[in-house]
């Protein structure tokens, strides 16, 4: 569009010089009518006995007849200056003037700007020396109205012009633009994170070049991250080394504690270093989780898809090993893990492992956020055209506005320091990405109990 402004700016200066154009010739109008109204009134003049007589004619006046309502003087007068007929409002005209010749000027009379023309004419029937110089004025108003309505046409043949080329140039746009619109649409719809190069086969040819560019550009960055990958991969295999280590000299020295139960003094001492060995241990744990986190979100931001199974997942199976796993942990906390149905026919076409790491962070936290002791149920079943995975706990639940808050990385509710100093923050943003990527929602609500939380997971039915 920004062919657009030069024409407007030309289109603007055209507009100045009609302008100029209207009131040149609204002024050449005004000026023939004068010459015609005085050369009717001239040839009228004859000698009668030596004097000069006049008859003015209608026609001198109704050749001015408008709706603008002008005033119009006239004056003849001999060469000399002396008044024939007419006002003597209008001054004699004292410059040389040819015979049959006009001239124009402006001038005013009673407050009001006037045209005037003087034309000089030799009397038919007297000599040489027998002149009359008619002078007739006319106001502005009718020249000034004709000269708009010039200008207002020039406007309207402008307007008119400025949007037909509009037009042209949209339609133009829209059709030289479609090829590009096309390749951007394509481009916004591909997968967030995918590094796939573009099919230069459906390429316009004007967009080649920058299609190969893009291209080249999405295998280096390919490489880089492929390097990151595995420099994290590589970190994370050494971490896990070095923690597992840590954990088995944990339990060595735990199994071959000395403990001098001689005195009571001993065993304090026994019993503290039991307390920091445990702390140590616990600590150990919650890193291994942390770096087990970090690397499936990794995973899930590398994967471009998801990959397809040989068969579905039936997804209360999943559930029934996670409650299996943990358990011991909900027994320890006095927390009762049930089930309110589960529907086996509900599978998914998705790896096991990744419905197993989501149905795990959400029952786990559940757990971990409850406090005190408490029920946790779970429930598989169809509804509608979707699948739902439902985790519903009685706990202190999670504020209304802070639900949006807790599936962002390392977010966490300060509201009780055991839970906040053991949670990550993770486990609520690995299942939103997992849920995510397999198509499905995650619903976070209270439950129809008014306390704890209700998480539901629906994916669509086929």
């Amino acid at each position: 569009m920004l062919v657009f402004i030069p024409i407007s700016v030309v289109s603007v200066f055209d507009l100045i010089v009609t302008y100029s154009s209207s009131d040149k010739i609204a002024t050449l109008v005004q000026e023939q009518i004068l010459k015609g109204s005085a050369k009717i009134m001239s040839e009228q003049a004859s000698i009668t006995n030596g004097d000069i007589e006049i008859s003015i004619p209608p026609a001198a006046f109704e050749i001015f007849s408008s709706p603008y309502q002008d005033r119009i003087y006239f004056a003849i007068r001999q060469l000399e200056g002396k008044l024939i007929a007419g006002s003597d409002e209008i001054p004699a005209y004292t410059n040389s003037l040819a015979l049959e010749q006009a001239q124009y000027y402006s001038s005013i009379l009673r407050g009001e700007p006037v045209h005037v023309v003087a034309y000089a004419h030799a009397l038919s029937n007297g000599t040489d020396a027998d002149v009359v110089v008619t002078q007739i004025a006319q106001t502005k108003k009718g020249q000034a109205a004709f000269r708009q309505e010039l200008f207002m046409l020039a406007i309207r043949k402008h307007a008119l012009l400025m949007c037909i080329v509009l037009l042209g140039l949209l339609a133009a746009s829209r059709w030289s633009l479609r090829p590009l619109l096309v390749f951007s649409k394509k481009v916004t719809q591909r997968q967030s994170g995918s590094l796939e190069k573009i099919n230069l086969q459906h390429v316009p040819t004007e967009l080649l070049p920058v299609t190969v560019a893009i291209n080249d550009y999405v295998t280096r960055l390919d490489q880089t991250l492929s390097s990151y990958e595995q420099f994290v991969a590589s970190s994370a295999h050494q971490l896990r080394t070095t923690f597992a280590i840590i954990t088995s000299q944990l339990n060595f020295a735990r199994h071959h504690q000395r403990s001098d139960h001689r005195s009571d003094q001993g065993n304090k001492q026994a019993d503290l270093q039991s307390e920091i060995l445990d702390a140590i241990q616990n600590t150990v744990a919650q890193g291994s989780k942390v770096i087990n986190q970090l690397l499936i979100l990794a995973r899930l931001e590398r994967t471009q898809t998801i990959p397809t199974p040989a068969h579905p997942t039936v997804l209360a199976d999943i559930v029934k090993q996670v409650m299996d796993e943990l358990a011991p942990i909900a027994q320890q906390k006095n927390i009762e893990l049930g089930t309110d149905g589960l529907d086996h026919s509900v599978t998914l076409v998705a790896p096991a492992y990744l419905l197993h790491e989501m149905v795990l962070n959400v029952v786990e936290n559940a757990i971990l956020h409850m406090g005190q002791a408490g029920v946790v149920t779970i429930s598989v079943f169809r509804k509608d055209a979707y699948l739902y995975l439902r985790i519903v706990d009685n706990g202190p639940g999670i504020p209304a506005a802070e639900r949006s808050n807790v599936i962002k990385r390392f977010y966490r509710i300060e509201t009780d320091r055991a839970t906040y100093s053991a949670s990550s923050g993770l486990g609520l943003a690995i299942v939103a990405e997992i849920v995510q990527s397999l198509n499905g929602r995650l619903i976070l609500s209270e439950p129809r109990s008014k306390r704890g939380l209700q998480v539901d997971i629906k994916f669509p039915n086929g």
